[in-house]
């Protein structure tokens, strides 16, 4: 049966997409249009500071709730010529919110994006890594993703934030861990649970990025080398927030 893009939605945020260099993690830097959904499952409240006072810096983006067809978001991506970027190699940077939230939708949009343009965008997404993905991502989508797993200093409870299972498969298939760290105790609760963990998680060195807890350049330029002593020490990776350094409180609180 053939799929109905004008009856097929999906929820997304006021700002839907945009064009934009990634400013986190192992693609740091690259070109990116982000496909932002709405919807979380954590509060992340724990990260809250005087320049991000909802804690999620992302979270008066994805807190409102726009339902839109998948013909409706196509032709928004090609009248800002989102689809040029993509077929140029620009990361489509599935984020939210939570985007694995929508999967099942998800799935379908993407089958039906690759059956209208002819062509397979290159998928990142951004996780909580809280919700399994669907093996068909890799397997037939060749996506990858970027958790950000939320520790203690999140402030939501460990058992909605923690999920060995979903982490496992995450550090099974070479996902990149990218943790916010707010106070030197966070170093501890990575070490413990994630690297060195008796579940069975184990995340190798090499896919963790630490990058400070902040909300503006400001506090960006406060809290970087203390995080980047914290990454030296551990032997893992340094992430700036590089949209935070170039254009500061993009999304305004």
């Amino acid at each position: 049966m053939l799929m109905d893009c004008n009856k097929e939605t999906l929820i997304v945020s006021d700002d839907k997409a945009f064009y934009t260099l990634e400013g986190e993690g192992e693609y740091v830097g690259e070109p990116s249009v982000f496909f932002r959904l709405s919807m979380c499952n954590l509060t992340c409240q724990g990260f809250a500071s005087e320049d991000s006072p909802h804690g999620c810096d992302s979270y008066i983006s994805w807190s409102v709730k726009n339902k839109m067809t998948f013909n409706e978001i196509f032709e928004f991506m090609k009248e800002n010529k989102f689809i040029e970027k993509l077929k140029a190699n620009a990361i489509l940077k599935i984020t939210g919110g939570e985007p694995l939230i929508q999967q099942k939708q998800l799935l379908k949009f993407i089958e039906a994006f690759i059956d209208k343009y002819s062509f397979f965008p290159r998928i990142d997404f951004e996780t909580n890594a809280t919700l399994m993905p669907d093996k068909r991502w890799k397997e037939e989508y060749r996506a990858t993703f970027t958790t950000s797993p939320k520790l203690t200093t999140n402030g939501d409870p460990e058992e909605r934030s923690y999920k060995p299972e979903v982490l496992k498969w995450h550090a099974d298939n070479g996902s990149g861990f990218k943790f916010v760290i707010a106070t030197s105790e966070d170093i501890d609760e990575i070490w413990r649970k994630y690297v060195k963990d008796d579940k069975g998680i184990n995340v190798p060195l090499d896919r963790i990025w630490f990058m400070p807890c902040c909300g503006s350049r400001k506090e960006h330029v406060e809290k970087a080398v203390a995080v980047a002593e914290y990454a030296k020490a551990m032997n893992v990776k340094f992430s700036p927030r590089l949209h935070l350094l170039i254009w500061d409180m993009a999304l305004k609180v």
